[in-house]
């Protein structure tokens, strides 16, 4: 219920579905943003289902687009999110940011802000990757990527 409630606030999803278990404790949860829907579980490791925290960091990171980045990552930490990488403009033409959410999964938030052409791209590219430095939780965060944008 805590994943929930922080995603809704943080990243404005909506409620769909809770289900309980035998146990009346939430076991499937379903949330909504854009018409795109993500359905959570909690850790049962009886079925395989291992928590980013008991993994020891976010197996993917979930690449969520935002009408405004740096509002909604502010926000986020604020409702107790970790920054992995401030809001910045990316070679890409996004402007985004990472940051590690209180159950350890990781979400870059990104709002797109131009259309750099393949050769403004590549250049920019070099340049930002030669200043930049991975964030020390890197290895534990892993390179794949997840997007959901509802777009």
């Amino acid at each position: 219920k805590a994943a929930l409630s922080f995603y809704q606030k943080a990243f404005g999803f909506k409620k769909r579905n809770v289900s309980n278990g035998p146990d009346r404790k939430p076991m499937h949860a379903e949330m909504t943003l854009r018409g795109t829907t993500v359905m959570l579980s909690p850790e049962m490791p009886d079925w395989g289902n291992k928590s980013a925290k008991t993994m020891g960091g976010s197996p993917a990171t979930l690449y969520l687009y935002v009408e405004n980045a740096d509002k909604v990552f502010a926000k986020a930490l604020k409702l107790g999110a970790t920054q992995k990488m401030p809001v910045t403009d990316m070679f890409w033409g996004d402007r985004c940011g990472s940051l590690i959410d209180p159950d350890g999964y990781s979400w870059s938030v990104a709002t797109h802000i131009a259309e750099p052409t393949p050769r403004e791209m590549a250049k920019m590219m070099k340049e930002q990757m030669a200043a930049m430095k991975p964030p020390e939780s890197a290895a534990a965060s892993g390179p794949e990527a997840a997007a959901v944008s509802g777009a």
